[in-house]
């Protein structure tokens, strides 16, 4: 079905582009921080920062992106991505530790563009994909942005055998001018009823963002379920965040600091969440998803306990696998319980509790991954476990409305749809 649906594909496309870059920039930026501070706290720092961003970015961007196109933010927050990952390249060319707090703060500033640009997707997303395969086409994205990282961090490998990392984010800076330039190209037939742009417009959204705020809480405060799923969605990210600190020391303990090391491991995960990708229709479910959770704090456990590299690579494979059944329940049950007019408010809030989660919980993995890489690990699962009972007692109290179904790809209708 989602073949037939080009906003669907063109999005998919595009996300597939964007990831490209962002497999390539997560790592080169961690092996940059690392390689110039000797330790995993200076990547923690940098997604700490960046949560401490989201939280004061979110609360009005949701707003705004209620009342503008969702199309023309993500084109933009694309070309403001490509701009900034510039900036960290230019940055790095300065030898030692002193282009340090530089590059810090050109990455929270690339937090902002990146949790926008989420916000623009979720709305662009709940209005204009065909509401019969959004459950599939959320696990898709996922699939997408796997695949793309899979490939980025095998242009990793090749840069890094001739180049340095700041040669390898110039390919971060194309992939985000090419994703901005095919979105800017989709056609969409759907209307999202936003007011007449303009700077009357903007000041209006900003200075309305306590009371539509207020009004959303209202309109959820008897489904208290939806709350602690929005807290739940930081629980996925934190857990990939905490990976992402902690592969680089545990290649550089096991297996003598081998660059390709980092990216197999990272491209185990993301083989485990496309494996998923295939299973959506069993495993994405409500009662599922503590086990998901579960999941990967045992795999955290597991990499903490375990030496031998067969440990190693079956943890992040499973880690992935779970990963994205958790992600893909909770995205899409939350697209569907927005109202029309809370579909980028909804966003914010999701991104919003990934950003807190994300800045609570990142600087106690990086304490004790700065303290051993077992204990950084053992800090993770803890996290995890944590986030697993919450998910307990979701699965047995949220009920979906009425004419919501249960997020399942089975549902698509037999005939393709118009957009």
């Amino acid at each position: 079905m989602i073949r037939h649906d080009p906003v669907a594909r063109t999005m998919l496309a595009a996300i597939s582009l964007s990831s490209v870059g962002i497999g390539i920039h997560t790592l080169a930026l961690g092996q940059l921080m690392y390689t110039r501070t000797g330790s995993p706290a200076a990547f923690a720092l940098i997604l700490t920062l960046q949560g401490l961003a989201a939280f004061c970015v979110l609360p009005v961007c949701g707003p705004l992106v209620e009342a503008l196109n969702s199309k023309w933010v993500y084109v933009c927050c694309g070309l403001g991505r490509a701009v900034t990952v510039t900036l960290i390249i230019a940055i790095a060319m300065v030898p030692g530790t002193g282009a340090v707090p530089y590059i810090v703060t050109a990455a929270v500033l690339l937090a902002v563009f990146d949790n926008v640009e989420r916000s623009a997707l979720f709305k662009l997303t709940a209005h204009h994909v065909d509401q019969n395969h959004i459950t599939r086409f959320n696990s898709l994205v996922g699939v997408a942005f796997q695949a793309g990282a899979l490939t980025g961090m095998a242009l990793l490998g090749l840069v890094l055998t001739w180049g340095s990392a700041q040669h390898a984010l110039v390919l971060d800076v194309l992939m985000s001018l090419g994703c901005a330039v095919v979105v800017s190209r989709i056609r969409l037939t759907g209307r999202e009823h936003n007011p007449k742009p303009g700077a009357r417009m903007l000041a209006s959204a900003v200075a309305a963002t306590v009371g539509e705020w207020r009004r959303m809480a209202g309109r959820y405060r008897a489904d208290k379920a939806v709350f602690v799923m929005i807290a739940l969605c930081a629980g996925d990210f934190v857990f990939a965040h905490g990976l992402s600190t902690l592969v680089v020391p545990l290649v550089g303990d096991h297996y003598d600091g081998r660059g390709w090391y980092i990216a197999a491991l990272e491209a185990t995960f993301a083989v485990g969440m496309i494996t998923a990708s295939l299973f959506t229709s069993r495993l994405v479910s409500q009662r599922l998803l503590p086990l998901w959770l579960l999941v990967q704090a045992g795999a955290a456990a597991a990499l903490a306990l375990g030496q031998s590299p067969t440990v190693h690579f079956l943890a992040f494979f499973a880690a992935g696998f779970a990963n994205l059944n958790s992600l893909t329940w909770l995205l899409t049950s939350l697209q569907q319980r927005a109202d029309d007019g809370d579909k980028a408010k909804m966003a914010s809030l999701r991104l919003l509790a990934i950003g807190l989660g994300t800045a609570g919980v990142m600087p106690v993995i990086g304490h004790f991954g700065g303290i051993s890489l077992d204990a950084g690990f053992t800090a993770l699962a803890a996290s995890m476990t944590l986030f697993a009972l919450a998910a307990a007692w979701v699965a047995r109290t949220y009920v979906h409305r009425q004419g919501d179904t249960e997020p399942s790809p089975a549902a698509r209708p037999a005939e393709p749809l118009a957009v």
